[in-house]
């Protein structure tokens, strides 16, 4: 590939992450103010149930869903690859009819089995009710999927980010307002109207897109569902399995932790790794899957284009860990409460682990991408198994601390796993610069990860401040290499002022 090629790459990789990342970073600050809202309201006790209330309610969804939101993207952006606007159209048709099918077989589950479903969440069958209201939740959102596939899978990324700003700030009200009237009491609520606003938006935003003059008789719609649903039979045992463990893990640091606080604690760290830390990975997969979806059969453009997607990744997300190394205390504090500072003994660790998942993220969509379902059941399961393996003996025998090392050894195992069947499956390899960048943002992982752990704090804030001014440097240096960085920036001055 030219260098030219590799520039527009880069650009196209840049520009795509930084309309997300904006959008991810005002759905972040929005969160914030209902986060501070939940925490004060709730408490760590409170945040811990309605985490594990939520974590019941993604495996019923991925139960039923049959990972109906990952193949609509895929079938979408292969229809809208083939420049035919009647595929196109017979395909979101059939996207819409599996989606209202699977949504109320989440309905009807989650009202037959509400009983035992509250048993095995709660302890008690005193909660079957919160299931039967909920289960509006699973139509909801498997309607909303529909629509978020459409403009994923057309690449439609100012519609995208435009959508998920006003669906985060009417949630944020929304969840605010009911909490502060029902404390406790509003959880069902605020789920519910959650969903809600998800569908409303995003039916808004998709309003023109329908399936006209597109006839299936019922044996039709099934025979076209039938591939789209075989390859998300897998994915969906694979995000069951990754929930149940999820699960596994939660119920016991809920019931062999000293108090349920430790619950919240660790609810509280995955969703600032997730959320938070994590959001370059939210941003760029909106962008990155359906792109890499579309080549999946070239496999020197897929090389080029994970190796790109790699350099970027680590370029942004190196820097924001070694800022988050030190600034957690505040931004904990500032997100929640003084209560929820334990955390910091988890993200100690945890925080140098994103760095990992960075290389290999962009690894896994490339066989997801090609559609090699029984290989990515494979690797899910290895990586699903290390999960609750790992933190659970690393927290039996360190505590806190320990969840983060696991979390360190878990990403580095499984990372080597996925990076041999790439190799050897689609001849993935990486390039010289590339690999550059991978030594150097493990490098400084390492400092800011050893730093917290050995270093006392009265130098630790120094030493950490010093590699944050390095890996900023380091990765303005790489990206100017690449896009050239006070050009790009003058460009989208001069085109914002213009209009």
């Amino acid at each position: 590939m030219s260098k030219n090629c590799k520039n527009t790459s880069h650009k196209t990789i840049l520009k795509a992450t930084g309309v997300f990342g904006i959008m991810q970073l005002m759905k972040m600050l929005i969160s914030i103010v209902g986060s501070k809202f939940v925490a004060i309201f709730l408490g760590p006790i409170g945040i811990g149930i309605v985490g594990l209330l939520n974590n019941t309610l993604l495996v019923i969804a991925s139960i039923t869903s049959f990972g109906f939101n990952t193949t609509s993207v895929r079938e979408i952006a292969i229809a809208d690859e083939s420049d035919d606007g009647s595929e196109l159209n017979k395909t979101i048709f059939i996207i819409q009819k599996v989606a209202f099918g699977v949504g109320v077989f989440g309905v009807i589950v989650a009202v037959v089995f509400c009983t035992l479903l509250s048993q095995w969440t709660f302890g008690t069958t005193n909660y079957y009710h919160w299931f039967v209201f909920l289960s509006l939740h699973f139509l909801m959102t498997s309607c909303t999927a529909s629509r978020v596939a459409i403009l994923q899978g057309k690449r439609m990324l100012k519609q995208i980010a435009i959508s998920n700003i006003v669906s985060s700030i009417g949630i944020t009200i929304a969840t605010v307002c009911i909490y502060y009237v029902y404390k406790f009491d509003g959880i069902i609520p605020v789920i519910l109207s959650a969903s809600a606003i998800n569908l409303g938006v995003n039916l808004y935003y998709t309003r023109s897109f329908r399936a006209v003059d597109v006839s299936f008789t019922l044996s039709q719609i099934i025979q076209r569902s039938i591939p789209v649903l075989k390859l998300g039979l897998l994915l969906s045992i694979n995000v069951v399995f990754g929930h149940l463990c999820t699960f596994l893990i939660k119920l016991y640091l809920n019931n062999n932790g000293a108090t349920s606080e430790i619950l919240g604690f660790y609810e509280v760290s995955t969703v600032i790794l997730i959320s938070y830390v994590g959001m370059v990975f939210s941003a760029m997969s909106i962008d990155f899957y359906p792109r890499l979806t579309a080549i999946h059969q070239q496999n020197t453009s897929v090389k080029e284009l994970v190796n790109n997607q790699i350099e970027v990744a680590l370029l942004l997300i190196t820097p924001a860990i070694a800022l988050f190394y030190l600034a957690a205390p505040i931004v904990i504090q500032l997100l929640y409460t003084k209560e929820f500072l334990p955390v910091i003994l988890i993200l100690k660790a945890a925080l140098f682990s994103i760095v990992i998942k960075a290389i290999i993220w962009p690894l896994g969509f490339v066989i997801l991408a090609n559609g090699n379902k029984r290989q990515y059941f494979k690797q899910e399961l290895v990586g699903d198994f290390l999960n609750v393996s790992l933190t659970i003996l690393f927290y039996n025998f360190f505590g806190l601390v320990g969840i983060g090392f696991a979390s360190v050894l878990n990403f580095s195992l499984y990372g080597f796993y996925v990076y041999y069947i790439v190799r050897k499956k689609y001849q993935f390899g990486f390039r010289k610069d590339t690999l550059n960048i991978v030594i150097s943002s493990i490098f400084v992982g390492l400092m800011c990860c050893s730093t917290v752990c050995f270093v006392d704090k009265c130098y630790s804030e120094s030493i950490l401040l010093l590699v944050l001014v390095f890996s900023v440097v380091y990765s303005y240096w790489q990206l100017d290499k690449r896009i050239g960085v006070i050009e790009s920036i003058k460009k989208v001055c001069d085109k914002f002022l213009n209009r």
